[in-house]
């Protein structure tokens, strides 16, 4: 998806939602920055308040694990249930 395409809120959690399951693959014990590892080419696109309410949609939806949002930028890995979800999601394509 383009950057300059319009994006719903729901599209923007399941972009994020996949984009931490590849950065959890390539990365599995790190706790990963959504700003800035895991779509910084979505700041200042997106609006700010969507990064923090994408967490709490994940974490409400059981697909977070560690969740490193406490240090001011929202950052965390998916769960099981998350990876799950993903690894069904593609199956399906």
């Amino acid at each position: 998806m383009d950057t300059t395409e319009t994006l719903t809120f729901e599209e923007f959690v399941d972009l994020l939602r996949e984009r931490l399951f590849d950065a959890d693959a390539l990365f599995p014990s790190r706790v990963h920055d959504f700003k800035g590892h895991v779509l910084p080419d979505y700041v200042g696109v997106v609006p700010d308040n969507w990064w923090e309410e994408a967490r709490e949609e994940l974490e409400a939806q059981g697909h977070l694990g560690v969740d490193g949002s406490g240090f001011g930028a929202p950052a965390a890995r998916l769960s099981a249930d998350g990876r799950h979800y993903v690894r069904e999601g593609r199956a399906e394509v």
